[in-house]
Parts: C-alpha cells; sequence; structure tokens
C-alpha cells in the first residue's frame, strides 16, 4: 500500500509540474480583423478599405486642400489568455517595400487603447477608423536613417496585451501609420501572413492551487486506507 501511496503521489506530483509548465500560443488576426482607414485633414473620412493581401499607409500633403491619411488597422484575438500568466507576448508582422519620397521618413505601429469599445474582431464594424486617426506609435517598423529588409518584424507588446486583458477586452488593437510620403505595407490576415502574437504563458497560480485541492481528498483517503 506504501508504494502505492508514493506512485500515486508521484503521479499527482507530476501532474501538478505538468500543468504549471509554459505553453506557446499565437493568435492569428481574424481575415476581419484589418482593414485601412483614410481620410483628409480638411474634408473628413473617405473610409475603408479591407479584403485585400496587404495593408499600407499614406500621408500626402496638398495644402491648401488638406492632408490624406491612410493607415492600418488590425485586432488580435486574446480571450485565449484568460486565466493564464503572460511571460512574454510578441507581435509579429511581415513587412514588404517601405521607403520614402521625401528628404527622410518613418513608419511605425502603436497599440490604440479601445476603451469601452465592444469589439468583434471586424475593425470596419467596429468603426475603429476615427480612434486610429490619433495614429499612435511607438514600434518602428521604418527609418529612413537604417537600410530596410523586407520579411518579419518583431516587437514587444506584453505590455498592451496586459492593459486589454485587465480592461475584459477581446481583442488588442494595433494601428500602422508613416510620415510624409512613406509608403510600405505588411501582409494583411487574407494572406495567411498577417499580423500575428506569440505567447508564453503559464496557468494563473489559483489555477494550480484549485488543482492541488481538487486533489487532495484523493490523498487522504489513500492515507486512511494506509
Amino acid at each position: 500500500m506504501k508504494r502505492t501511496l508514493i506512485a500515486i503521489l508521484a503521479i499527482i506530483a507530476l501532474a501538478i509540474s505538468v500543468a504549471a509548465q509554459a505553453e506557446t500560443i499565437t493568435l492569428l488576426t481574424p481575415s476581419s480583423g484589418d482593414a485601412t482607414y483614410s481620410w483628409n485633414s480638411k474634408y473628413g473620412p473617405y473610409g475603408y478599405d479591407s479584403g485585400g493581401v496587404t495593408l499600407g499607409i499614406g500621408l500626402a500633403m496638398d495644402p491648401p486642400y488638406g492632408n490624406d491619411y491612410t493607415v492600418s488597422i488590425f485586432e488580435v484575438p486574446i480571450a485565449q489568455l484568460y486565466g493564464k500568466d503572460v511571460t512574454s507576448a510578441v507581435l509579429v508582422v511581415d513587412a514588404i517595400g517601405f521607403g520614402t519620397n521625401y528628404y527622410y521618413g518613418s513608419a511605425s505601429i502603436g497599440w490604440l487603447d479601445t476603451g469601452s469599445a465592444v469589439l468583434t474582431g471586424d475593425v470596419v464594424a467596429d468603426g475603429l477608423g476615427p480612434a486610429a486617426t490619433a495614429r499612435p506609435g511607438g514600434m518602428t517598423i521604418y527609418d529612413s536613417g537604417a537600410s530596410f529588409v523586407d520579411g518579419l518584424k518583431e516587437y514587444d507588446v506584453k505590455s498592451y496585451v496586459l492593459a486589454d486583458v485587465a480592461a475584459g477586452r477581446s481583442f488588442s488593437t494595433f494601428v500602422m501609420s508613416g510620415s510624409r510620403d512613406t509608403y510600405g505595407n505588411i501582409y494583411a490576415a487574407e494572406s495567411e501572413r498577417g499580423p500575428r502574437i506569440i505567447v508564453e504563458a503559464v496557468p494563473e497560480p489559483t489555477g494550480l492551487t484549485a488543482l492541488a485541492a481538487g486533489l487532495a481528498p484523493l490523498m487522504f483517503i489513500l492515507r486512511r486506507r494506509k
């Protein structure tokens, strides 16, 4: 009986250990979760463009007729992260053809705080265009002062993902924009090379405590039988 108890306790310990191990989760932008939004600084919005295989940017200055802006917006689902302790979250985009027709230029991606909006994973239906005109930045994807190479670009977005989880959101939202006469694209979800967030996570400590508590009665019974 003693050997049986030891064996069962070892199995229980192994189960808890396995449950505590980190897992890699890849969160993909849905096909309706990305679009471009364009507007004129003087005359207002042109609207959305969605369904293409790439997402682009634009800023053309044409005084006195206002400036034409184009930004790209994408939502990444994060509901799968609830109940997990996120240890890292990396945004990955596949970038192509960035450059500028001006003396200098840059392009960046920024996290969009969507406030109390209820997001569905459809950029157009969620009406994110007006909020995206703020053109948040912080994650450089192109700078004319450095050579640009097509390919995958990675950014640490853990703090943004955690902020969205804490706010009870189902998606993390990002906006890509550029400076004057700067151009470039990232692949959209429709290309199957779209934006994604790669997460490393483990179950929250409360979950492991619940697992141990659930196994406690079995341990008690086995000890009494001994």
